[in-house]
């Protein structure tokens, strides 16, 4: 018997799964599914979110039945992948729910107003990456110095143990993605 995945998704290790998850899995049991696989990811939307492609390769391959996310914008921020992704699943008969939007994928109403929240999302995604892009500006031009500052932990004899900062030329990718599906 095949089971629906549950997506959920937050951006830094700092947040809480349990927001999304717990009206996930009510859903689920509202509609009558008592086993499902939850895939929890840590992973900014503009990142590859590795476990999220595993989830939907899954799903194509038979695995799953439907995908239930808290809202659309948690699984897709780009047009693009959303109606690819949508088409591919919807004809391989896999439904997408959003427990907080509400909207039935199978009517046309419904498909309109889920790529109309996509659309929302990647806009809103620009909008914050434009006016990110815009404030450094307007602080170089200031005048200010950004960046962390320079300081005894640039020592070259010394590099940094932490992986992320530049010039540490012990940076490694061990274990790569961490993958939290169940």
């Amino acid at each position: 018997m095949m089971k629906p995945a549950i997506y959920v998704r937050v951006s830094s290790e700092k947040q809480s799964y349990e927001q999304q998850l717990d009206p996930c899995i009510n859903f689920a049991k509202f509609k009558g599914f008592n086993e499902y696989t939850i895939y929890k990811e840590v992973e900014s939307s503009g990142k590859e979110r590795p476990v999220f492609r595993n989830m939907l390769k899954n799903a194509r391959d038979g695995l799953h039945n439907a995908i239930i996310v808290f809202k659309i914008d948690r699984a897709w921020r780009s047009t693009r992948e959303f109606v690819m992704d949508f088409d591919n699943l919807i004809n391989r008969g896999i439904s997408i729910f959003s427990v907080t939007e509400g909207l039935d994928p199978t009517t046309i109403m419904g498909k309109g107003m889920m790529t109309m929240i996509v659309v929302f999302a990647e806009m809103e995604k620009a909008y914050i990456s434009q006016a990110t892009k815009e404030r450094l500006q307007a602080l170089k031009n200031m005048g200010k110095t950004l960046g962390r500052p320079k300081g005894s932990k640039d020592d070259p004899k010394k590099p940094r143990k932490r992986s992320g900062y530049y010039g540490n030329k012990n940076r490694s990718n061990k274990g790569g993605p961490k993958n939290y599906g169940k």
